[in-house]
């Protein structure tokens, strides 16, 4: 059972892998594809300059806009063509500030440069003297928090989860190893404290010594995962282990909320290009008027726009991701209105749900946190617990009796106390071997689908909404000053100044 989760797992990560190649050859191509159109633009901006001012009948240069009456048909088709290029630059503005602004929303996944992450502000993505780290991987033990306790208080209840476990299938699973383990310990603990009784036993009794114990091994498994599901929030901190796993592993958060948002993400680099060629026509026109009637306003104009593109193309992308929250019919239900995130709420519900299962809320991390994470003193007090309760419960009142006059009261006590030590030991090694069973049995997966797909829309919103809530003013003004930026750039470069 081990061998197929592994085999499960490396087929989970060789899909991530082709995945990654996927999109870096995806980005590549639009790498490719964005900067052959930005020197296409220059080549004919700059050609389209020069000729402009090669063609002025003044000394001094002069913007290519400005032309007399006396300047051919041809120039004065050069200087409309100028002013035609403004909304494919702004789409390619839009386009860019909104790959760039999902780019910062990624990565990088740790502070750059390190030399400055002393000075990185606490909780946030940037620092006080520069630098940036990538808004999900800054804010990784946050977000978890968020899905936590959204979890806990829509998807799943801990308690009803565990009591999925039944002890009997539980004692088969473990059968095996837990023989192993039992041999193990009763050659340490008798030797120890019973040499002399234990030493001279024929072998097949202590073998049936064994057998009699792994026969009783479901009453002892089921006086534990009774114990266990009673006492699950006291032994279990599953904040603190979510938490822990998310800041330890900022990669897979990372491709967890790429993966969930696929279709989001690319709709905001492509709306991008459309919504700045949109606003690009708006800029031309104004552009133009100002242009022919107080050039000298012109050199603010470009910049102003250019920010604006930026700030807006995000602005627009990132509303329309998660809004609005409720559906709006138009025309008699023909036609509806919809945050794009939520339209795909079952197919995000099963995706989230999966990653969700493999990176973090599964059977091996949640008793990896039991055995070793914030509780773990409560998580071995419940082991020696059930464990006496065990013994003395098969001991007996006889049994007990006899015990203590062939060994003596102190050496029975000293036998269930170092087998409770030994359980809290050995049990690392023996519940592995139950991981694959109690998958199954848990229904993490299954349970966190179903019931994510059935939350009303304002609960969904708040999934994939607050990773980005708090930081969209810094993405957004982000875009609007590399925006303002082109803008000078094209002023200078397509209309030549003045």
């Amino acid at each position: 059972m081990e061998t197929q989760r592994k085999r499960r797992l490396h087929r989970e990560e060789e899909r991530e892998r082709r995945m990654k190649r996927v999109r870096s050859v995806f980005l590549l191509r639009t790498a490719a594809w964005l900067l052959a159109v930005v020197v296409g633009v220059c080549v004919v901006v700059s050609s389209s300059s020069v000729v402009a001012l090669s063609s002025s009948s003044s000394s001094l240069p002069r913007r290519a806009l400005q032309q007399t009456t006396e300047e051919t048909e041809d120039e004065n088709k050069t200087s409309i063509g100028m002013y035609v290029m403004i909304p494919f630059v702004c789409g390619l503005v839009g386009y860019a500030t909104n790959v760039l602004a999902l780019k910062m929303t990624f990565y990088p996944l740790e502070f750059y440069p390190r030399c400055l992450k002393f000075a990185q502000v606490p909780g946030q993505p940037f620092g006080l003297l520069g630098g940036w780290q990538g808004i999900i991987p800054s804010k990784a033990g946050k977000m978890a928090e968020i899905l936590v306790d959204l979890m806990t208080e829509k998807l799943i209840d801990v308690k009803e989860t565990f009591a999925k476990l039944d002890s009997q299938e539980f004692a088969h699973v473990l059968k095996q190893p837990l023989r192993r383990k039992v041999r193990e310990q009763f050659e340490e603990v008798m030797t120890e404290n019973a040499p002399d009784l234990w030493l001279t036993l024929p072998e097949y009794v202590k073998n049936e010594i064994v057998e009699t114990v792994m026969e009783r091994s479901p009453l002892f498994l089921k006086t534990l995962i009774d114990a266990l599901k009673d006492k699950v929030y006291e032994v279990l901190d599953l904040k603190s282990m979510v938490i822990r796993l998310a800041e330890g592993n900022k990669d897979k958060v990372v491709q967890m909320f790429k993966d969930v948002g696929e279709s989001e993400f690319r709709f905001i680099e492509v709306s991008g290009l459309y919504f700045g060629f949109l606003f690009g026509l708006i800029q031309m026109g104004v552009f133009y008027v100002v242009d022919q009637n107080h050039p000298e306003y012109g050199i603010w104009m470009l910049p102003l726009f250019g920010f604006a593109t930026g700030y807006l193309t995000n602005w627009v992308a990132l509303t329309v991701i998660f809004k609005p929250v409720e559906p709006i019919h138009f025309f008699g239900g023909c036609y509806t209105l919809h945050g794009v995130f939520l339209k795909r709420q079952v197919e995000v519900s099963a995706e989230f749900s999966r990653l969700n299962f493999l990176h973090f809320c599964n059977a091996q991390n949640l008793w990896d946190e039991m055995m070793h994470g914030t509780f773990r003193g409560k998580f071995e007090s419940l082991i020696r617990k059930s464990s006496r309760e065990f013994f003395d419960s098969q001991a007996g009142v006889t049994g007990k009796y006899l015990t203590n006059e062939f060994l003596g009261k102190r050496a029975y006590e000293n036998i269930t106390d170092k087998m409770s030590d030994l359980l809290v030991r050995d049990i690392e090694h023996i519940i592995p071997h139950s991981f694959e069973y109690q998958d199954e049995a848990l229904e993490i997966e299954v349970t966190v689908s179903e019931r994510m797909g059935a939350l009303r829309s304002a609960e969904f919103e708040r999934v994939l909404h607050p990773v980005f809530e708090q930081d969209e003013i810094k993405l957004i003004v982000v875009g609007g000053v590399l925006g303002a930026a082109v803008g000078v750039i094209q002023y200078y470069a397509a209309f030549g100044g003045s």
